[in-house]
This record gives C-alpha cells, structure tokens and sequence, in this order.
C-alpha cells in the first residue's frame, strides 16, 4: 500500500493498492479487509487513467529550473525489461522503504553493496525502476491536504483531468472506477484558500456535476516509506 491517509473525522481510511495480480488484489479486498474487525464497509475502485502524480507536483515551484534539472535523473534508455526471480528481495525490501540505503538494499539480498548498485542502476535504465520524489504539502506550508471525488459527464472527462493535474495545487489526480470518476489530492494553505480554490479553480472546470471533499486529517503512510507503528506500551 502507498499514500495511506486518514480522512474526515478519522474514520475514514484511504490508500492506493498495489497488487502483483488479480489472486493479491482479492485476496486483500475479499478476505483480509472484511475480515478485520473494526473495517465496516469497503469500496474498492480501479484506477483507470494518470493525469497528476506528487513527483510532479507544482506545489514544489520554490525551486529553480537549474535545481530541478540536477535533480533529475536521466532518462529511461528502454521500454522496461522483466525483474529476475534474485530481484524480488531487492523490490520488496524498496517496497517497504524506497529510501534504503544500498548497505540496508544488500543486507536484505545478501548481495554486495557494488551488486545492489550496479542492479538498481540497470534496472533504472531500462525503466524497470522508477523514483518519484513524494514531499510532505505541511513542509512547504500547505496546511489543508484534501481529498477530492468528483462525478465528470464522460464527454469531459479527460478535459477535466488535464485541467485539474495543471493547478498548482493538485498533487494527484486520476480517472476511477465507481460511483465517481475522477479524484484528486489538492494542497492549500489553509481553510480559506481551499474555499478560494473550489469556488474559483474547480467551479470553472466544465461537466463537473458532484463534488465531495474530505480533509486529511494524518498521513500514515507516503509513497515507498515504510509504516511509521506505534511504539508499544510498557
């Protein structure tokens, strides 16, 4: 799972899934979530189509041109190409903290730290492995994190998502599956400014027809971080 957060009241929990197959994907959905005693209702929806992801988030303008392209890495040289079956442990072990060290990376694989590198370095090249740069809106003085479920008439649904991934302060946002069909992570400075933002920004965005926000209460969880537990009581 990636970009856990806590909604509303905090009684609402919403996270992105990632699974390896359909078998993980309802093993999850069917089985775990249901099964879990204080889970009273799921809904589950298919991410259909990327218009805005954090790493690409405008909110991070405080940068300069020369500064972003440093940060940069080059670009893929090939479509992708398959992890090997030795791969898994590196991809779980990046899976649970994307910003492991190569002596952490080589601890989980048994590998050197020359191996971890040099494989991560091939598989980034191919494309096989990316990095998304996922930053916390509170550190840059975005206060008011929101999530957004929009219903858009299908005939402006792509209009729509281009429109909402060029505001500055959308973070993400997709095409979905269910009751809604386009949501958004948007990132204000506080209460009033996301007031000014729904009647001002989205408010001009054609075939939008419903809208429903729930502020973000806590982040649990960001995009390849591990999960920050409790600590256990004496």
């Amino acid at each position: 799972m990636s970009w856990v957060h806590l909604l509303s009241g905090g009684t609402e929990i919403s996270c992105t899934v990632h699974a390896p197959g359909s078998a993980g994907r309802d093993d999850l959905l069917l089985r775990k979530l249901p099964r879990a005693s204080r889970v009273t209702a799921v809904s589950a929806h298919e991410l259909l189509h990327t218009f805005a992801l954090p790493d690409g988030w405008g909110g991070l303008h405080c940068l300069s041109p020369e500064q972003i392209e440093r940060l940069r890495p080059p670009p893929a040289e090939g479509a992708g190409v398959p992890p090997e079956p030795e791969d898994q442990a590196l991809l779980d072990a990046l899976a649970h903290d994307g910003r492991a060290s190569y002596t952490a990376l080589a601890a989980a694989t048994g590998w050197s730290d020359s191996t971890v590198r040099r494989r991560m370095d091939v598989l980034r090249r191919h494309g096989t492995l990316t990095y998304h740069l996922d930053v916390s809106p509170a550190e840059l003085g975005f206060h008011s994190e929101t999530r957004l479920w929009l219903t858009v008439s299908p005939a402006h649904l792509a209009e729509a998502g281009e429109a909402l991934a060029s505001h500055p302060e959308t973070s993400f946002a997709v095409a979905t599956t269910g009751t809604t069909n386009l949501t958004a992570m948007v990132n204000c400075r506080d209460g009033r400014d996301f007031y000014r933002y729904l009647t001002g920004r989205v408010a001009g965005i054609p075939g939008v027809q419903t809208l429903e926000s729930a502020p973000v209460i806590r982040t649990v969880k960001r995009a390849g971080t591990p999960l920050r537990r409790p600590a256990a009581r004496p």
